[in-house]
């Protein structure tokens, strides 16, 4: 094994991302390669193939390094079922909540998860979003309450407080926006990268006119504007993401908040285009977001976990 080098990855239920790094004598993590693949929804079975497929020349340069994954893979659909932490959760905690097994003299780390209980009554989860946290919780001066949002498949709103991540909500647009969008009458055209912040805006700003359990009757809308022509094809699946957006950040914002506290400055932490998305939705109700560097946060975070699980051993071997 090479000394200080490691693999992580963030294995979701839509895509696979890994990174090849090495942690420098600045203690800093650097990111020497990277590579995609296929998320654990679109793996059948065989986890294992498809991992030693992808980092095959990783590990033929620098031997049977660590790999330290984060997300579905975890779940009970994914490679090795592992349990939850319970919120509220610290750095430390969250760091420690890993599961090891081996496979062809490779040992490999899991993340836990988070649980908690919503306004809703009901558990909810998140995995892979955790290492987010963590990171963004290791390079933050300060520990007043903050709410970070993590636009994706499965929306994390996070409350977090006192250097722990108190409570989550989960909010289900990325994968509804997904399904309505491909199997729908809804949208004929994909919004791919055709995004048209006018017609976003009005999804929002219909959003916010909506009482409890009308989202259903605004998504017709989508359908019966372009009847009437005041909305074409191409300009229907902005609409439809402003549309759930802005009901994400209203119905999320409300099981945080109860519906009376204010909302200082919320972080928001993703993909450029969901999150300059959110940015901009949320400043039409006056709230001001900070959009934060994902690929450094969650570098900082596994970097975290593998101190955590190896420097002792890299220590004994300097």
């Amino acid at each position: 094994m090479t000394k200080s080098v490691f693999i992580a990855g963030d294995w979701g239920s839509t895509n696979l991302r890994l990174y090849l790094c090495r942690l420098g004598s600045g203690q800093s993590a650097e990111v020497l390669a990277s590579l995609s693949g296929p998320g654990v929804s679109g793996v059948k079975s065989d986890f294992e193939a498809v991992l030693f497929d992808l980092i095959g020349d990783w590990l033929e340069q620098y031997g049977p390094v660590p790999v330290i994954l984060s997300g579905a893979v975890g779940s009970n659909i994914g490679w090795h079922e592992v349990a939850y932490l319970d919120c509220p959760a610290s750095p430390e905690q969250i760091s420690n909540g890993t599961t090891k097994f081996t496979v062809r003299g490779l040992d490999i780390w899991i993340l836990s998860g988070l649980k908690t209980r919503t306004g809703l009554g009901a558990p909810d989860m998140m995995r892979g979003e955790e290492l987010q946290l963590l990171g963004w919780m290791l390079e933050r001066e300060e520990h007043s309450e903050q709410i970070v949002v993590l636009p994706g498949t499965h929306n994390k709103w996070a409350v977090v407080a006192e250097g722990q991540v108190q409570t989550f909500v989960t909010a289900f647009t990325g994968e509804l926006y997904s399904l309505l969008e491909k199997q729908s009458i809804l949208i004929t055209q994909p919004l791919a990268d055709n995004f048209l912040a006018d017609y976003f805006m009005q999804g929002v700003e219909l959003s916010k006119t909506l009482q409890a359990g009308q989202l259903l009757n605004a998504l017709f809308t989508v359908r019966s504007r372009q009847i009437e022509g005041t909305l074409n094809a191409e300009h229907g699946a902005s609409f439809l993401s402003g549309l759930l957006v802005g009901s994400d950040i209203v119905g999320s914002l409300g099981l945080l908040k109860n519906g009376t506290d204010s909302v200082g400055e919320i972080v928001l932490i993703g993909d450029p285009v969901l999150v300059q998305a959110y940015q901009l939705a949320l400043k039409s109700m006056n709230i001001e977001a900070r959009i934060c560097d994902s690929n450094q946060i969650a570098i900082c975070g596994y970097q975290a976990i593998y101190k955590t699980l190896y420097k002792p051993l890299d220590r004994e071997q300097s």
